[in-house]
């Protein structure tokens, strides 16, 4: 009897994880949207040298 609970205690929360709302691939892709940043299109500059009297 035991196993029985046991049993239908895993398969009703099992169920609790899906969702009955069906998620649009638009919304999930825009989850993982890149931003592009310095350095995306092409080598990015060497910093400036450091200024000779600012010790």
């Amino acid at each position: 009897m035991k196993r029985i609970v046991i049993a239908v205690m895993a398969l009703v929360l099992n169920t609790m994880l899906f969702s009955c709302d069906t998620d649009s691939v638009a919304e999930s892709d825009s989850l993982y949207d890149t931003v592009a940043t310095e350095g995306d299109d092409g080598n990015t500059p060497p910093p400036p040298p450091p200024q000779a009297g600012s010790n």
